[in-house]
């Protein structure tokens, strides 16, 4: 008996109920659109780097030239990256989520965003290194390619970092409902076997 109770209640939490089906369509929803949005403002933020970077490349002279040429060439990646990542966000809007489904889906969009912010930071301190390796270099071409690269690494790894901060927040936003929903369950164990009550 206490099996088909405990069963009853992974049910409860992993079928989409019609009670459940609004709060897990409404986690769902928020999910996807935040990740809509968060694409549609890389894909901005790429298509008006590449723009400038390469007609203001051809106006400047120095550090200065490689530092916009590399936003150009760097965000051709990100404009990549924001197409893809909007194109599944839509098609993640189609499905129907369980609780179950949700909960998972929370923790894995969140472990991407934590891992990106690592590698924003990879980006800034490979960066810093290469202007540092700049200041040293010998030839004035050389010097200026590493510096202006250097350059528009920090600031393409800056705007990413903010960018995901910002994205694991609403997330972990988010994730902190589910949990709330999560605690509403009381799962009990008595004489009788085992329980599952919700508080409202």
């Amino acid at each position: 008996m206490k099996y088909i109770l405990f069963l009853s209640f992974a049910f409860l939490l992993s079928s989409p109920s019609r009670g459940q089906q609004n709060f897990n369509d409404s986690i769902a929803h928020a999910r996807y659109k935040l990740t809509e949005n968060a694409m549609i403002t890389l894909g901005g933020w790429a298509a008006a780097n590449i723009v400038s970077g390469f007609i203001i490349a051809g106006t400047v002279q120095g550090e200065a030239k490689y530092a916009w040429r590399m936003n150009g060439y760097w965000n051709f990646i990100n404009l990549g990256l924001a197409g893809m990542g909007y194109l599944n966000a839509r098609k993640a809007a189609l499905r129907k989520y369980s609780f179950t489904d949700n909960y998972e889906a929370q923790h894995a969009i969140e472990k991407l965003y934590v891992l990106n912010f690592g590698l924003d930071l990879t980006y800034i301190a490979s960066g810093l290194y290469l202007r540092a390796r700049g200041k040293t270099e010998t030839n004035s071409k050389s010097s200026d390619q590493l510096r202006g690269y250097g350059t528009s690494i920090i600031i393409q790894g800056g705007f990413l970092l903010l960018m995901d901060g910002v994205m694991i927040m609403l997330h972990q936003h988010n994730t902190s409902r589910m949990n709330k929903k999560l605690r509403q369950f009381d799962l009990n164990a008595g004489p009788g076997g085992l329980g599952v009550s919700y508080r409202f």
